[in-house]
């Protein structure tokens, strides 16, 4: 961790410090870190590493709420991001506070709304119809591929539950200071229910995109939908979903692994209860394209599997494999809970795969 990481995790530490003199902080997270082979499925591409965020993503989050009487309460939640396996902050735009900084009113009437950054409508879309809540290798994260999942500046509204249904809706507020003025500006609604052994999700969400590169400063909506669900069976639990994303940026700025303006995928899996301390996750799914290459559609396949046994209620261990079967056209890449470590193919048609055993602890 450098020296600027380390002064602005004190920082942070200093002002929630600070701010406990006055209300009750909440510190919680998890920790995962695990001992990975891994390989791009290019010529010279595996390798045997410790590794973190396979999972679940590593994090502190500090959280605080005051009742404001008349039913209502404020409420603020910062989350630190880390990479377990070096002790630094998370790379790029979830680096720092970038997971989750949000301040806000909440309503046990009308619901909450809150400002800052934060997940986007397809978050909870995918946690409520994936194999492992967007974690392990497989995961459907990371096979839809192209998601745009935590959003800046923006507004968010999430309504109380009515019968089982909770709403959300979102929309972040245009910063660039030349034209185009609202490019990378985004907006989002989602409708989940969850009653019983069911639960169903949908959402949808468009960002300004650039329609073309050099000196043409053409913009159009980029659109992402998602539908989905699960349902617990007792002795299994079955999940599925389905993402689409229709691209309006340049095909040379857009995810390589898929040449596409219209991407599609969906996934099937199930989870089974092993005895009172395990489980085991099973999960595939299909990423196609509409850009032939070499007289092809763009195609990759996702299988993936982990087994999860917990030690005690904030310990346990895991193994994960996953895998993904690209045709000649493609290079759909492998994410973990981590999606900053990617394995992500060089070459049309290369398999990537990833074998790991790790352990989570929350705290």
């Amino acid at each position: 961790m450098n020296s600027s990481s380390i002064s602005r995790a004190v920082a942070v530490m200093l002002a929630m410090t600070a701010m406990g003199a006055h209300a009750q902080v909440t510190i919680t997270g998890a920790i995962d870190t695990s001992l990975e082979t891994v390989n791009t499925g290019d010529p010279g591409g595996k390798r045997t590493n410790v590794s973190g965020n396979t999972a679940t993503g590593s994090r502190v989050v500090f959280s605080t709420r005051e009742d404001l009487g008349g039913g209502l309460s404020a409420f603020a939640r910062f989350e630190l991001g880390l990479r377990s396996d070096t002790g630094d902050m998370l790379p790029g735009a979830n680096g720092f506070l970038g997971r989750t900084t949000i301040v806000g009113i909440e309503s046990r009437a009308w619901g909450q709304v809150s400002m800052g950054r934060t997940g986007t409508p397809l978050v909870p879309f995918l946690n409520q119809t994936d194999f492992g809540s967007i974690g392990y290798y497989g995961n459907n994260g990371s096979i839809s591929q192209n998601i745009d999942a935590r959003v800046s500046n923006g507004i968010f509204y999430q309504s109380p539950a009515m019968g089982g249904l909770t709403l959300r809706a979102m929309a972040s507020a245009p910063q660039n200071a030349t034209a185009p003025l609202d490019l990378n500006s985004m907006r989002g609604v989602g409708a989940y229910y969850s009653k019983g052994k069911l639960n169903l999700a949908a959402a949808h969400q468009t960002k300004v995109t650039r329609t073309a590169t050099g000196t043409n400063l053409a913009i159009d909506d980029q659109t992402e939908t998602g539908i989905g669900g699960r349902y617990n069976f007792g002795w299994v639990t079955v999940n599925a979903g389905l993402y689409k994303i229709e691209q309006v940026s340049p095909i040379a700025s857009r995810d390589r692994a898929i040449p596409s303006n219209n991407t599609s995928s969906y996934w099937l899996g199930a989870v089974f209860p092993m005895g009172k301390a395990g489980r085991l996750g099973l999960q595939m799914g299909e990423t196609k394209g509409d850009q032939k290459v070499a007289g092809l559609d763009p195609k990759g396949t996702t299988m993936a599997a982990y087994y999860n046994h917990s030690l005690s209620k904030r310990t346990s261990l895991y193994v994960n494999y996953a895998r993904v079967d690209n045709n000649a056209a493609s290079m759909v890449s492998l994410i973990p809970a981590a999606y900053y470590a990617r394995l992500r193919p060089a070459v049309n048609g290369s398999d990537p795969s990833a074998f790991a055993l790790g352990i989570i602890h929350t705290f």
